[in-house]
């Protein structure tokens, strides 16, 4: 018969005294302790949602700002890759183009010619409203293949070479044009690129912003608004007239409006320059910034990372003063907009933010005042280059034989491609006839050269 095996128990788990007052202590701790957190988290939200808890949250935001080496500007670029969610400008109704924009670079005849050949390349233009003796700086050059510049071309000029456009005026833009000459000694098929630049100054174009004050500490925002019976579309912008730069300005890094006047608070002004047209600001050459005679730049709380530009006051007239920016600081800037062939893509804007002071007189005892803060600034644009392709033939040399004889006056006189005006068709001329002709003549060493050339 099998040995009976003994039955396994478990062993008894001794409870002490001590763990058994312990048990519901522990209970009556984690119930007292949720409490106590449900009451701090509710007294938190409370206090941040108050004016006092708001002021402060709002005072350790800044000095966070203004002493961390990776600030406020450096975050706004990062957000906003165009010109940011707060300094946008709303489009005027007129939706006027106000500069010149270039809109082609076209050759006038053949992509393909013999080598001797003089070619002709239009720019063209689309001028915009208000446009008054602008000056053009215009570029033509010529690229073989992977080398920078031809030994094929043996002239090159820019016709009329210094032109300045005006609205009313189509002929100062309309027959501008690149002229070349290319050598007749040319062994070998040539492909070339010619490309036309056009650049401009465009001078003081002007920005600004309605900006209300107040002391009014509870009604803020929308509530401010409603409360005065204040009719704006917010966030309050700036308006865009269809210049190449879009301006953008704003009040804070939130763009909120009513600005509150008191000590806990920490008012700004934020400037944006965003390229809006088919090219790029190369240079800023100068910029100002106009503020009510109560508010100045506070220079030494603003950061250098904010890109704060404006010294002291450079003028003050009746109810505002002005600052200008530094020029060192400006021609520091990388150009931006668009760049085609470049080795980095370009940013394509450029944005400044100052913390300002300002002395509560500006509200004269009223419950609120509107102003306007306004920026002028003046750049250097430059269009995309546009390229045409050509191609350059060598003569060909063939002995033939001739029982006609030429004088020497016959080989040598000089001949002229003429755009006639009646038929808009190239004839040559033995001279060139401005009253038959439209623009300018291509010279040519004699009739045959010319006839080659003439497009019909």
């Amino acid at each position: 018969m099998a040995e009976e095996q003994p039955s396994k128990e478990p062993t008894p788990q001794v409870v002490t005294a001590a763990q058994k007052q312990s048990s519901p202590v522990k209970f009556i701790f984690t119930i007292v302790l949720i409490l106590v957190l449900v009451v701090l988290i509710v007294y938190g939200v409370a206090w941040a949602g108050s004016d006092a808890g708001g002021l402060k949250l709002a005072e350790l935001r800044v000095a966070a700002d203004k002493y961390n080496p990776f600030t406020f500007y450096g975050e706004q670029l990062k957000k906003a890759s165009e010109v940011g969610s707060v300094w946008q400008t709303e489009s005027s109704t007129a939706e006027e183009k106000i500069g010149v924009k270039f809109d082609d670079f076209t050759i006038i005849g053949n992509k393909i010619v013999p080598a001797g050949s003089t070619l002709a390349f239009k720019y063209k233009f689309d001028v915009g409203e208000g446009v008054q003796e602008l000056p053009l700086k215009l570029e033509c050059s010529v690229k073989d293949e992977d080398v920078e510049t031809s030994d094929s071309i043996e002239k090159l000029s820019i016709i009329p070479p210094e032109p300045k456009v005006s609205t009313d005026n189509p002929l100062s833009y309309s027959n501008i044009v690149c002229q070349m000459k290319t050598k007749k000694e040319l062994s070998e098929e040539k492909e070339l690129d010619v490309q036309g630049k056009v650049s401009f100054k465009h001078e003081n174009q002007r920005g600004s912003l309605r900006v209300y004050f107040t002391d009014d500490t509870i009604n803020m925002g929308e509530d401010f608004f409603d409360k005065y019976g204040i009719d704006e579309d917010l966030p309050i912008r700036s308006i865009y007239n269809q210049e190449p730069v879009e301006l953008g300005l704003g009040v804070s890094d939130e763009n909120i409006q009513p600005i509150i006047i008191g000590e806990n608070y920490f008012p700004a002004v934020g400037i944006s320059l965003r390229n809006r047209w088919d090219g790029k600001v190369t240079k800023i050459t100068s910029m100002s910034l106009s503020l009510p005679k109560e508010i100045s730049i506070n220079k030494e709380d603003s950061p250098a990372s904010t890109l704060c530009p404006f010294g002291e006051t450079t003028s003050s007239t009746g109810e505002y003063k002005s600052y200008s920016a530094d020029i060192a600081m400006l021609n520091q800037l990388p150009a931006f907009g668009k760049g085609i062939g470049t080795k980095e893509p370009l940013e394509t804007s450029v944005r400044f933010f100052c913390w300002l002071k300002i002395d509560d007189a500006i509200l004269g005892g009223s419950p609120y005042q509107q102003d306007q803060y306004s920026v002028s600034v003046s750049y250097d644009y430059e269009f995309q280059a546009k390229t045409v392709p050509v191609k350059i033939k060598p003569m060909q040399t063939t002995e033939t034989t001739t029982t006609t004889e030429t004088t020497e006056e016959e080989t040598t006189q000089k001949s002229y491609s003429c755009l006639e005006k009646e038929t808009q068709n190239y004839v040559c001329l033995s001279e060139c006839d401005t009253t038959r002709c439209e623009g300018t003549c291509g010279e040519y060493d004699s009739l045959s050269d010319c006839q080659a050339d003439v497009i019909e």
